[in-house]
């Protein structure tokens, strides 16, 4: 009896400690025509190329306006490239 409530405890315990998901913001598409068939996930954020704390702080300082993400959150492209 007290192997069989020890297996339940171990059980019901180990239930709780069973790690959650990570956030994703994939996205996904697919595209098909008469010749050509395209499809494909990607990360949006994982292209975005912003500029050092230092450049920004130049950039912002000469008036140059930020890009802004789609979140709102403002950000500064090295060299001054185009958003």
């Amino acid at each position: 009896m007290i192997k069989i409530w020890c297996a339940a405890v171990l059980a019901a315990g180990s239930l709780a400690f069973v790690p959650t998901g990570a956030a994703r913001a994939d996205v996904c598409a697919d595209a098909g025509g008469r010749h050509v068939s395209v499809g494909g996930c990607t990360d949006p954020a994982a292209t975005v190329n912003t500029a050092g704390d230092v450049e920004a702080a130049t950039q912002a300082a000469n008036g140059q306006p930020p890009c802004y993400t789609a979140e709102g959150v403002p950000y500064y492209t090295p060299n001054g490239d185009p958003c």
